[in-house]
């Protein structure tokens, strides 16, 4: 599937044509000073609902990899499920004291 590009105020100038071209092209990238800045896709009234959340799979998606990443740069991610075990205690009973 072919990604039409279009300047933020080509967007706001035409915003028709805009959703024209998201019907022709399947989707289109809206840039600011030529960098990315929102992607529109097609839906409907009978899609909107599996649309969205697939949309809500994206986001999910983008937040287990930036916890794996952070899980990296910290040394998280090499724990064995005994060290696991150990801060999951120590945080609960943490958590009790309060």
């Amino acid at each position: 599937m072919k990604t039409k590009w279009i300047a933020s105020r080509e967007f706001s100038a035409s915003p028709g044509r805009t959703l024209a071209a998201v019907s022709r092209a399947g989707r289109v990238l809206v840039t600011a000073n030529g960098k990315p800045k929102a992607i529109l896709i097609p839906t409907s009234e009978a899609t909107f609902a599996s649309d969205l959340e697939l949309l809500d799979r994206v986001d999910l998606a983008r937040a287990i990899a930036a916890i794996r990443r952070e899980a990296v740069v910290r040394g998280t991610d090499a724990l064995s499920i005994k060290e696991i075990r150990k801060e999951i205690a120590a945080a609960r009973a943490a958590r009790r004291r309060r």
